[in-house]
């Protein structure tokens, strides 16, 4: 056998020994989980842990190892020692994961790592015993990886090591394809037994296609969404929300809720010529304009978790895994309001209908049409359809309601074609490929607010329906955004949203008309995680502490803490006034200024550090 053979041969094994030491490990996250229920559960996670690590150390021997020794086969000795001290790491690392997750409920990342250490024992006290203890784990594993490497190497030359490489090869893709298989399927069935599981695991992410599915016809949303029950746990959530039990009231003659969304509203949205009727409306009595609100989310996901649950989107997964409802929509439900929920995007994606309104029956996932004007209309029109057949049958109309009106025209950027288009210059469709860092965004933003323009006309609708019937006295009507909408406002080359945190795309407009409140323009910094948490104070008259059930404020509020946290699909970002912490999944972070630029000010704060941390883990069960 050649040198370079024997080093090839020898690491894989390392990396597959490796790999099943990682998972070993692993377990005990087991221990925060809800209970394995049933033989596909165990399967899942026995065969999603073990794949999922053993790609790890396999894709690191690839990737690091592999080239170097097939071009310095030489060099066997400092290859292999290169490898023990990366399995090292990775090994006490993980160790200390687990110790992290069981104290906060998240994982270790390289901002919460730089925090620890940047900010010493103000954060978190480190005895001499801590630090023998961690020191003696360190050494400890490397002598095993050490003997593990001796041991392979002596008889890498045995004629057992080629047969046992395959049996684990097929062992090993059977796991992999299996257990995304198996994940796969649960997800789009609300199969939370599974899908629950896998955010207790560091970096798993195993694969998905519920919107594919969906679409095929593979998956019936509706019949699986009315037996989701089937899937549910039994022995309870990991979700500790509320942390205590809330305690409400109603008056006797509760206001009505209206909340209007529309999808990728920027802040400078609401002026005369974009949007006239809502304009108009933020200028009446009774109605509250705030300037500095800030969204939860640089997407759809965090932005709207974030404004029903008054929490960072980093609980997505761990709510939408358990099906745990808002306490603001359990409260309308407790209290008998009619529910009149339409939306122009489907609620299946993001998943809404197993987050947001996960208690709600009968939920109608998407209004009809191809387009999102056409979506819009429909929308709309079931919006007016509710509310006649509501003030028309006497049954109905004693009941409050709570309605949901989720517009995508301004996402969609969609217009009819003989619609009025008062901007101009303007694109008829978005043009991605012509989009640069020096590009003339005119014509971009112009088909932006004619869209803006086409759905302030079905606000006018909703409004001219409400005055008509006389219900604008007794109904709260909240207009907002799930987050902004860029247009390298910054010169940064950042077109739409998702990608970073400036107030292009997470400044967003709040105009609530509120009856018997005094008309009011509010210039303090606010967020979408104070709206529920106002809704639950002054339409349910919660006595409990804000913090049992929400990380907001009441709107009017002014003091409060300098920060606010804001997610995407993949981070977050810690916001403060003039800067904002952006943490990465690879562990690393940046602290920017509102440009997106390198902020001046580069130092963590030991008490910011500490109350974000709590406020990360504070739902979860410990």
């Amino acid at each position: 056998m050649t040198q370079r053979m024997q080093l090839l041969r020898w690491g894989f094994w390392f990396s597959a020994i490796s790999g099943l030491i990682l998972t070993l490990v692993a377990t005990r996250f087991v221990e925060y989980m809800p209970e394995i229920e049933g033989v596909k559960a165990g399967y899942f996670l026995a065969t999603g842990m073990f794949s999922h690590f053993s790609l790890i150390t396999l894709l690191v021997f690839v990737l690091f190892i592999l080239p170097f020794a097939l071009v310095l086969p030489f060099m066997g000795f400092a290859l292999r020692h290169l490898l023990i001290i990366v399995a090292t790491l990775g090994t006490v690392l993980l160790i200390a994961d687990t110790f992290v997750y069981a104290q906060y409920r998240f994982h270790i990342t390289g901002f919460i790592f730089d925090m620890l250490i940047q900010a010493g024992d103000d954060v978190i006290a480190v005895s001499w015993v801590t630090w023998f203890i961690t020191l003696s784990t360190l050494v400890v594993t490397y002598v095993v990886y050490w003997l593990i490497n001796k041991k392979i190497w002596q008889h890498i030359q045995s004629p057992i090591w080629s047969k046992l490489k395959y049996k684990y090869l097929a062992v090993f893709f059977v796991a992999l394809l299996s257990s995304h298989l198996i994940h796969l399927v649960s997800d789009a069935q609300y199969d939370q037994r599974i899908t629950s599981l896998v955010r207790h695991i560091p970096l798993y992410a195993p694969a998905t296609a519920k919107e594919k599915l969906l679409s095929s016809g593979w998956v019936d949303a509706e019949s699986i969404r009315a037996n989701r029950q089937n899937f549910s746990h039994t022995s309870g959530s990991l979700v500790n929300y509320p942390s205590q039990p809330l305690n409400t009231s109603m008056a006797e003659k509760p206001l009505n809720v209206l909340l209007i969304v529309l999808d990728t509203a920027r802040y400078d949205t609401v002026e005369p010529r974009t949007m006239p009727t809502l304009s108009e409306f933020a200028t009446g009595n009774s109605v509250q304009t705030f300037e500095k609100h800030m969204s939860g989310g640089n997407g759809t996901r965090t932005g709207i978790f974030n404004l029903f649950y008054g929490l960072p989107g980093t609980y997505w997964d761990a709510f939408s895994a358990n099906q745990v409802p808002p306490v603001l929509m359990s409260s309308f439900q407790k209290y008998d309001y009619e529910l009149g929920i339409f939306a122009a995007a489907p609620l299946t994606q993001p998943a809404f209908d197993r987050t947001v309104f996960a208690s709600v029956k009968d939920l109608k996932l998407r209004a009809d049409g191809d387009l999102p004007w056409q979506l819009d209309e429909n929308l709309t029109d079931n919006w007016l359809k509710f509310i006649e057949e509501k003030t028309t049958a006497p049954q109905l109309d004693a009941k409050p309601f709570f309605g949901f009106l989720f517009y995508d025209g301004i996402h969609g950027t969609s217009l009819p074609k003989d619609a009025e288009k008062p901007f101009q210059p303007s694109w008829n469709r978005v043009d991605h490929l012509s989009l640069n860092k020096d590009f003339d965004s005119t014509a971009y933003f112009n088909l932006y607010k004619n869209s803006a323009f086409q759905v302030d006309k079905q606000l006018k609708r909703v409004f001219d329906q409400l005055t008509e019937k006389n219900l604008l006295e007794d109904t709260i009507v909240i207009v907002t955004s799930d987050h902004g909408q860029e247009f390298n406002d910054n010169k940064m080359n950042y077109w739409g949203h998702g990608s970073n945190f400036t107030p292009a795309q997470i400044h967003v407009p709040l105009v609530i008309h509120w009856p018997g409140k005094e008309k009011q323009v509010v210039k303090h910094r606010t967020s979408h995680s104070d709206i529920s948490t106002t809704l639950m104070k002054d339409l349910f008259n919660v006595t409990n502490d804000t913090d049992d059930y929400s990380l907001g404020y009441h709107l009017q509020d002014t003091k409060r803490s300098g920060w606010t946290i804001a997610g995407s699909y993949v981070n977050y970002a810690i916001l403060e006034e003039d800067r904002h912490i952006v943490t990465y999944q690879s562990g690393n972070y940046e602290i920017l200024d509102q440009t997106a630029r390198p902020a001046k000010d580069q130092a963590l704060s030991p008490q910011l550090s500490m109350q974000v941390m709590e406020a990360l883990s504070k739902f979860y069960q410990r």
